[in-house]
């Protein structure tokens, strides 16, 4: 997942209409279309001042005594291709994030979709296993960490620490088991490169109180091991959307040192007496 995007992006992702590929693709089209009219500008200026510099290499244009004339000429094409350049690289960049941000918001679908497909339930070890499924980052190396152990993998797992924090998982490098084994050296340095991955699972829908303390939490938990977290996770069995709207704030998680946060709804099975 991409760690790029800035504030710029939350004026997508709270937009009204509530189908963002849609949304995403005007954008870029539209920002692509006022690259290219610019670029055809920039071509014609271009071909201008090519134009005036090959006549006056020939020397041409001393044959129309115009010296003056094509000095001034010159410096006036200089000024339009400057003027014309600037909001390019303007509208390059914005470009550059509106498709970063669309990159991002497909990631993070295809992450949460893996993840319910993975999950039976929203037991610990469901939550772990489906992580290890759909986390393209760490899912090589925490498949194979989990492979090779024999233990039930409690030592991602909360129980009563941190428990003024509320979560569930802490899927951090300083959990991974040390017994020297290559296996668990790689799942370490890939955690401490990702960042700390935590996740808390309720029961009832993630409404905006949900959001903003757990959010609250990541920020404690991130400033008491002095890292930032790879991902926060909250699951749940519906998602409000002003909770959504909340997780998909950029500008709001990087301030509390959150590069990713992801809002999952995996319903409870109704038990069916026979």
């Amino acid at each position: 997942m991409s760690n790029d995007s800035t504030e710029d992006d939350d004026e997508y992702y709270l937009a009204s209409s509530t189908i963002l590929t849609s949304r995403f693709g005007y954008a870029s089209a539209k920002l692509i279309h006022s690259v290219e009219k610019n670029l055809y500008v920039v071509l014609a200026v271009i071909i201008s001042i090519a134009t005036i510099s090959i006549l006056n290499t020939l020397g041409i244009l001393n044959y129309l005594h115009s010296s003056n004339v094509d000095y001034f000429v010159d410096l006036v094409l200089s000024v339009v291709l400057i003027v014309v350049v600037a909001p390019l690289v303007f509208l390059i960049v914005k470009s550059r994030t509106v498709l970063d941000s669309w990159k991002d918001m497909f990631e993070k679908n295809t992450i949460t979709t893996s993840m319910n497909i993975a999950m039976n339930d929203r037991t610990e070890l469901e939550v772990l296993k489906a992580l290890a499924f759909s986390l393209r980052e760490i899912s090589v190396p925490l498949q194979a960490y989990f492979e090779s152990k024999k233990s039930d993998l409690t030592e991602f797992f909360c129980g009563n620490t941190n428990a003024d924090l509320k979560f569930n998982i802490i899927l951090d490098a300083n959990n991974v088991l040390n017994d020297g084994s290559t296996i668990a050296i790689n799942l370490k340095r890939i955690l401490q490169d990702f960042g700390p991955v935590i996740v808390r699972i309720i029961d009832g829908a993630i409404d905006n109180n949900t959001v903003e303390s757990f959010v609250n939490s990541l920020s404690t938990y991130s400033s008491r091991t002095k890292t930032e977290i790879g991902l926060g996770l909250i699951i749940g069995e519906e998602i409000l959307r002003g909770a959504q709207e909340i997780a998909n704030k950029t500008s709001y998680l990087k301030k509390r040192k959150v590069n990713n946060l992801l809002l999952l709804a995996k319903p409870s099975i109704p038990n069916i007496k026979q």
